[in-house]
């Protein structure tokens, strides 16, 4: 791996979350695919990273010929093949490894090819329909919208947006940066036009406005969600290996968690942070991207672990009980200590799996054990629970 595709790799690794991010992909005869490659869901964002640097001569036009063939053809080439081979089958391995990564049934596909080397020198187009629509991003535009778009979300919903809109549409600008500043001050959305005209240098201006600035800033409590993702899965696989039998589930809560976009992780974790700092002992929270899902935060002192985890198992069966017995219900147990505060990530589907016998064990938590008791109650007078 090249530092440059290490660079890429590692921009969104720490940004999408590790589970969804792969390094150098293969397909048959060990031929590698792409240098990166993120899915999540059904979407899949295949990455192609040349980095190349000629000695320029005299003749603009050979050496703008020479940089271009190498940068970005040779990308169009390696990520339609990519996108060919990965449409007929189900699974790939990774370079120097025997492990079957799975690939979702339904596939959309965004490729990127990431020029390194040129700016300054030569112009990169934002786009170039070739078997398909194929993003063409330098070192500076990609690193501005992964730094901006940081969740896996946010991400492919701009290169969506683009894919969707953009198609065809010609922009003025000082680069892909300059667009993303355009996305981001018209709501993330790009309106249908045939031109789109802006200053250069939007972006820089953007991050002097003073509206920008004070966004930022209250946005930056809503990491702690990424820091529980990442801390936790990296605690748990350390503690328990990769082969526990609830290793699945852990998988699935934290890819959930992880496809929430910064602006929803902004009131997670809002109303988690209160639960932790107030003396309200639990809270159910509906989560704003999906309407399946249910998020149960609960903190205060415990017994000890197997009584904090108890606790959890049993308000996440209650708030499935009260609202959707379909639902999915991930839990969050936080314990405030003096030297590190101590929690718990539970993943619960009780799709196919609520029985009576379950209705039974939710009354007992809410009557005998007062979870959400209050709650039940008033929802009692207007439903027949």
């Amino acid at each position: 791996m090249t530092k440059s595709e290490e660079w890429a790799y590692k921009l969104c690794k720490d940004s999408f979350f590790s589970l969804f991010s792969f390094v150098n992909p293969v397909g048959k005869k060990g031929k590698e695919l792409c240098d990166v490659i993120v899915i999540c869901s059904a979407d899949i964002i295949l990455i192609s990273v040349k980095e190349i640097n000629i000695s320029l001569t005299n003749n603009y036009g050979v050496d703008y010929n020479r940089w271009n063939k190498r940068a970005i053809e040779d990308s169009l080439k390696q990520l339609n093949g990519a996108e060919r081979f990965l449409k007929t089958v189900s699974s790939f391995k990774l370079k120097g490894s025997e492990e079957e990564i799975e690939l979702p049934s339904e596939k959309k596909f965004y490729k990127i090819a990431l020029s390194i080397g040129g700016r300054g020198k030569f112009p990169i187009p934002e786009s170039i329909e070739n078997n398909g629509y194929v993003n063409i991003m330098d070192e500076v535009s990609f690193h501005s919208i992964i730094s901006e778009l940081d969740t896996v979300t946010d991400f492919i919903d701009y290169l969506n947006e683009k894919q969707t809109k953009l198609s065809g549409v010609h922009f003025t600008g000082n680069g892909e940066e300059d667009l993303l500043a355009f996305y981001l001050c018209n709501e993330f959305n790009f309106p249908d036009s045939t031109y789109l005209y802006f200053d250069e240098g939007l972006y820089e201006s953007l991050k002097k406005n003073k509206y920008y600035i004070k966004e930022k800033k209250e946005r930056r409590e809503s990491y702690k969600w990424d820091f529980i993702i990442n801390h936790f899965t990296q605690n748990y696989f350390n503690e328990n290996g990769y082969n526990s039998t609830t290793l699945n589930n852990m998988m699935k809560a934290c890819e959930i968690m992880a496809r929430e976009t910064r602006f929803e992780r902004v009131k997670l974790i809002n109303n988690l942070n209160e639960v932790i700092n107030t003396n309200i002992r639990a809270r159910i929270y509906f989560s704003p991207s999906f309407n399946h899902i249910i998020y149960v935060f609960v903190s205060g002192k415990f017994e000890n672990e197997k009584a904090r985890l108890n606790e959890l198992e049993s308000r996440c069966l209650v708030a499935a009980f009260l609202h959707n017995k379909s639902a999915i219900v991930i839990g969050i147990a936080w314990e405030k200590n003096i030297h590190n505060d101590i929690y718990d990530v539970a993943y619960y589907n009780y799709k196919y799996v609520w029985k009576d016998t379950l209705d039974g064990a939710a009354l007992i938590a809410i009557n005998e054990l007062g979870y959400f008791k209050k709650y039940y109650d008033q929802i009692s007078k207007t439903n027949d629970i």
